[in-house]
């Protein structure tokens, strides 16, 4: 999953954030991937994440299932989209 430059991820972690995100949060903004603003934190650099859910955790600041959260522009989760590729 890439994240590209331009979109914001949540300032704040939830308590819901599993440990391994908490360790790579901090790491994505030592190495100017993510930069802290006033309103949250924005991708400053293209970031290849190991698999979506990872990617929608560090943005969401939580943990997340990211065949779920992600969802394409008409509203189908990428869950969906795979399921309907496979058909």
């Amino acid at each position: 999953m890439l994240a590209l430059i331009g979109p914001m991820a949540r300032l704040t972690k939830l308590p819901s954030i599993h440990a391994y995100l908490v360790t790579l949060r901090p790491r994505l903004v030592d190495e100017g991937v993510l930069v802290p603003d006033s309103t949250g934190m924005r991708f400053t650099k293209s970031y290849v994440f190991d698999s979506p859910s990872t990617a929608a955790g560090v943005v969401l600041g939580r943990s997340a299932n990211g065949r779920k959260e992600w969802k394409d522009e008409t509203g189908a989760t990428l869950k969906q989209r795979q399921e309907s590729a496979l058909a």
